[in-house]
């Protein structure tokens, strides 16, 4: 007999588990904490909410489960900051939404390549603001300065450079993909930030969610 212990194999991330996971959080968010004895659970529900984002977002830009290595070498020299623009193609597509591709619902899908890269990842420029009278307001203003540029994506990390050169090329990589707008009805990130919408929103039935 083997005394070895069985392990579980962690559930398949789908629409439909992450609706559970977010119901739960949900439910658990309206119960009293006494004594913070829900915090380790929180705690395990949200890591849980994010491995699964995560896996679903590879698979759906990736089109594979097969995850690139996300290990750094260990640190030489001081921390550095460095940083990179990439500029939206607008004109080239003037009537694609860009900003809500980036951004997706809630900012969730610049929060996830922020927690994938390790950088922090901004929507600038000229249309980057939703309120469009507040944007005309604060142009010219200081630190709005960027509204006079194009519209564009600031990627910056601070890390030592060693690091900070690899997860920048990672940023670069990732953000690229998103400014290549994809053919009508085979925009399977659209198709994700829609369910995820739906989510969280209350209105998720279905997971073959159709574009628009």
């Amino acid at each position: 007999m083997g005394g070895g212990k069985e392990t579980k194999e962690k559930p398949k991330p789908t629409p439909d588990y992450l609706m559970q996971l977010m119901n739960d959080k949900k439910l658990m968010s309206s119960l009293p904490n006494f004594c913070g004895i829900f915090n380790h659970l929180e705690r395990l529900l949200d890591e849980e909410i994010s491995r699964v984002r995560k896996d679903m977002y590879n698979d759906t830009l990736n089109g594979s489960t097969e995850k690139r290595s996300a290990e750094l070498p260990d640190a030489v020299g001081p921390i550095v900051q460095l940083q990179e623009k990439l500029y939206v193609p607008v004109k080239e597509y003037p009537d694609f939404n860009f900003v809500g591709r980036i951004l997706g619902p809630r900012g969730l899908t610049a929060k996830q390549l922020e927690a994938e890269t390790g950088c922090k990842i901004m929507v600038r420029g000229k249309g980057s603001m939703r309120d469009k009278k507040k944007e005309e307001q604060n142009r010219g203003k200081p630190n709005w300065e960027h509204l006079n540029e194009d519209l564009h994506v600031l990627i910056t990390v601070e890390d030592a450079q060693n690091r900070a050169e690899i997860k920048l090329k990672r940023a670069v990589e990732e953000v690229k993909k998103l400014l290549v707008p994809a053919a009508e009805g085979e925009d399977s990130l659209k198709k994700m930030q829609l369910m995820e919408l739906a989510i969280l929103n209350g209105t998720y039935r279905d997971a073959n969610i159709k574009s628009p």
